[in-house]
């Protein structure tokens, strides 16, 4: 009987007799059909992938990626027949080869991709043909590497961009983080395929890290908009406040009011940046009036003379009675009384003089120091520390 292997889903094989009534024999080859080729110089072609054994056995010769295995058994008479069916099928297999890696430049979906040489590879290892299978499985091979590289490749740097999106999910950083969130996500998408299983596991821990940060910054943001607008509404009534009592002539009264109204001003808080500048020139130009018209009032003060009656001799009368100087006594020979200057003149006006011109240096102030002036007085003897006496008149 002759038989010929065909493959199972297993990845075993049997071998079929083409000389059952029901088994398939090969479709005619070219080799075939011209006219049945010498088996020596069939066996040459191919004695390099497989041979033929005593019992007409026709085997695939043990390679790096298969080993040896019999793939059919025919008379003598079929054996060049055969021969020519089995080395076309693997020239076959070859044309798969090379439409499948045009598919494979194609396509970006590199998981797929490995599925299909992987399918292709198995499909080869259980081939009944006779051919080359170290160049073909070896090429193979290499596809799958390279595509396993890749995957490899885009699975460290996916994780490692997930792994930075993580540690930055809880960042108060909010513009600089927010910036390389965007960043991270523009390397995402340049870091190529980890196959579709990984990608969307990957995508998940990425997609929760980054949605996790902005939801923070969204809701950080939401109430400091509160807050502004809170912040701003105090100003506003701050700034009324200061234009109200800006007209005000009670300036010792007005002057608290407004020193109150900057000390709330600073406790309101901010209402962004751009509103806080366009609040204070406000609120500075509401308060100003009151103070230039408030420091031209002090400035009036000091200029104008003072209108409180003034003794005959030019010096201002304290106001009230004449100064007591006491009960009268017997007269001195030197014309002093008893305990006083000498009768008929005036005390020493010193510390009169030295009121008045401390009254003109301070201003509104110098009602609080009324003085005596006598342009007669006695002047103080700074050699001897004694009084000089006068004749009385």
């Amino acid at each position: 009987m002759v038989n010929e292997t065909e493959g199972r889903k297993d990845g075993t094989s049997r071998v079929l007799d083409l000389d059952d009534a029901g088994a398939d024999t090969p479709a005619p080859t070219p080799a075939a059909s011209g006219g049945a080729p010498d088996l020596a110089t069939l066996l040459r072609t191919g004695e390099r992938w497989g041979y033929v054994d005593e019992d007409g056995g026709i085997h695939v010769r043990a390679g790096k990626y298969n080993d040896d295995r019999l793939v059919a058994r025919v008379p003598p008479s079929r054996r060049a027949e055969t021969l020519a069916t089995l080395l076309l099928r693997f020239q076959e297999l070859e044309d798969r080869f090379e439409a499948l890696n045009k598919e494979l430049r194609q396509s970006r979906n590199a998981g797929r991709n490995l599925k299909s040489l992987r399918s292709f590879v198995h499909w080869v290892e259980g081939a009944e043909a006779i051919g080359d299978y170290d160049s073909l499985l070896g090429s193979a091979h290499a596809q799958i590497a390279s595509i396993e590289s890749r995957l490899a490749q885009g699975e460290a740097a996916k994780l490692a961009l997930v792994e930075r999106a993580e540690a930055l999910a809880d960042s108060n950083k909010w513009k600089t983080t927010g910036e390389v969130m965007i960043e991270l996500m523009q390397e995402w998408k340049c870091a190529g395929s980890a196959g579709r299983e990984q990608d969307e596991a990957l995508w998940q821990r990425f997609k929760e890290a980054r949605g996790t940060f902005f939801s923070r910054r969204n809701e950080h943001f939401a109430e400091l908009k509160k807050s502004h607008a809170k912040a701003r509404e105090a100003k506003e009534a701050l700034i009324a406040r200061a234009e109200e009592l800006a007209p005000s002539t009670d300036y010792d009264g007005t002057l608290a009011a407004m020193r109150d109204l900057l000390e709330e001003w600073k406790e309101a808080g901010s209402a962004g940046r751009d509103v806080d500048d366009q609040l204070w020139e406000r609120f500075h130009a509401a308060r100003d009036p009151f103070f230039e018209r408030r420091k031209a009032n002090i400035a009036e003060q000091r200029r104008r003379p003072d209108d409180r009656p003034r003794s005959r001799d030019g010096g201002r009368r304290r106001e009230g009675g004449p100064r007591d100087r006491g009960p009268a006594g017997p007269r001195r020979r030197d014309g002093r009384g008893p305990g006083g200057p000498p009768a008929g003149r005036p005390r020493s006006s010193a510390p009169g003089v030295l009121r008045s011109s401390l009254a003109d240096i301070v201003g509104p102030l110098k009602d609080l120091f009324p003085a005596e002036r006598d342009s007669d007085s006695t002047a103080t003897n700074k050699g001897s520390g004694k009084r000089k006496t006068e004749k009385a008149d």
